[in-house]
């Protein structure tokens, strides 16, 4: 019988799962929250083991039975609205000491994150989410929203690797500022398989939940863009492609980098699931403005992706057919089709709450934790966060990713032969600057059979 190591052991899984309670805004960074903090962080490792070593996944049995599912949405808003309305105050008051503090409620966001992409992998999950399933939904189109956002700005998560020299300089606020974009660079690769999970399990929601989906954010809009934005592919400061797997960025040489990747397959199936929901669709109005943005879909459809995606054909068929007759395609009906609707709840709630305290009065109640820490607070609260964090136990587990890092690292020294002859080569293409030559009339030799590649690497 297999062994496995646990971020949690069994018989204290029921109590941390009932100790999870919503928290207000003014009272993040408190004791109690910090306590919620490390168990969530612990249960979201354990749920990680869970599912990864396929056994019986406990943390979501109890998350669901204790309908719990719908404080994490809760939780994720209450962080969001402290980023975004109570951290500018923080940091106009006094620069902090110690940053990994307010980094822990940052990644806080996060941590919940995964969590719910693990458990709302089960229908199950996604049927417990009730109605706060509108409140995820909303959250997942603004974190999408933010992620197009930072690729179209240039952000493609290379902030992580700055020289030494620019860490040093880099005062309090634009750590801040850089770890805030990289933690929503992540929460919205996430964010996109949460969304995936929702639209396939679309009949076990809310009615309102379809409308939010097309009327209120038009998802297959802003997942073509996704498609098209492409944030899991990236070249890091050496120019070598990389692509974005189980969270880390790994090299990707060669037919490699037409790979699709996990984030990338669930975005396409997600549109496929959306175009072809006839019930969705009859409230869909195609018109220019969709047709031209989902239609540009097309060109990214090409051969080497329907290879390993086949079932997303029949979505090409349906594209192709869009464009060259969309005279004849039908526009959907511009009444709603609830005469009553369920509207998210929980972001004005939360607001609400906060106001009748007031922003900055929440900001001078949270700035003894947060800015002013003495030098005992700040060993004490590391001490905390490094055990609940357990970097031990998760190195016991990305073990098999460390082990395709160096694989495709060797395949990097490999891919340093000619593309033609197999020789020793130091010279890129320089259209492309992937493929190696050893000479340029093996360029030219090689040029028919890689020019369709280079074109689509470039």
């Amino acid at each position: 019988m297999a062994s496995y190591p646990c971020a949690v052991f069994p018989e204290e899984i029921d109590p941390y799962v009932q100790s999870i309670r919503p928290y207000p805004i003014a009272d993040i960074g408190n004791k109690g929250w910090i306590e919620q903090h490390e168990v969530l962080q612990k249960l979201c490792q354990q749920a990680f083991i869970e599912a990864t070593t396929k056994q019986e996944e406990i943390v979501k049995e109890r998350l669901i039975l204790e309908d719990k599912i719908p404080l994490l949405i809760h939780e994720l808003y209450s962080v969001l609205l402290w980023r975004t309305e109570v951290l500018p105050r923080l940091l106009a008051l006094k620069d902090p000491d110690a940053t990994f503090v307010l980094y822990s409620v940052i990644y806080h966001e996060v941590n919940i994150c995964s969590l719910l992409e693990t458990v709302l992998y089960h229908r199950t999950s996604c049927e417990a989410l009730g109605s706060t399933a509108l409140d995820l939904i909303d959250y997942c189109a603004q974190a999408i929203g933010r992620l197009i956002g930072l690729i179209a700005n240039g952000f493609n998560d290379c902030e992580d690797e700055l020289p030494p020299n620019e860490l040093l300089n880099e005062s309090t606020s634009e750590e801040i500022v850089r770890m805030g974009r990289g933690m929503d660079f992540r929460i919205g690769i996430k964010c996109l398989g949460i969304v995936s999970y929702i639209v396939e399990g679309l009949e076990l929601l809310p009615l309102s939940a379809a409308t939010r989906l097309i009327r209120v954010h038009d998802f297959p809009c802003l997942i073509a863009e996704i498609l098209h934005a492409k944030p899991w592919l990236r070249r890091n400061r050496d120019g070598v492609f990389e692509k974005y797997r189980n969270a880390y960025w790994m090299p990707a040489h060669g037919d490699a980098v037409l790979k699709v990747t996990e984030t990338e397959a669930q975005s396409w199936f997600c549109l496929y699931r959306l175009l072809f929901n006839s019930e969705l669709m009859k409230d869909y109005e195609i018109n220019g403005y969709r047709h031209r943005e989902i239609g540009k879909c097309v060109g990214l459809l090409n051969e080497q992706l329907l290879d390993q995606l086949p079932a997303l054909i029949p979505m090409k068929q349906h594209l192709c057919t869009l464009q060259l007759t969309r005279e004849n395609v039908p526009t959907g009906c511009a009444s709603a089709s609830l005469l009553m609707e369920e509207l998210p709840e929980l972001r004005e709630q939360l607001i609400k709450a906060a106001r009748r305290i007031g922003w900055q009065e929440i900001a001078e109640k949270q700035r003894k934790i947060f800015i002013d820490l003495g030098d005992h607070e700040v060993l004490e609260m590391a001490k905390r966060i490094s055990a609940a964090y357990n970097t031990d136990l998760l190195e016991r587990y990305t073990e098999q990713e460390e082990i395709c890092r160096k694989q495709n690292e060797t395949d990097h020294i490999a891919a340093k032969v000619c593309g033609n002859c197999g020789t020793s080569a130091t010279k890129k293409c320089s259209r492309c600057l992937h493929v190696f030559y050893c000479s340029r009339d093996c360029q030219l030799q090689n040029w028919p059979d890689h020019k369709e590649l280079c074109s689509q690497l470039k």
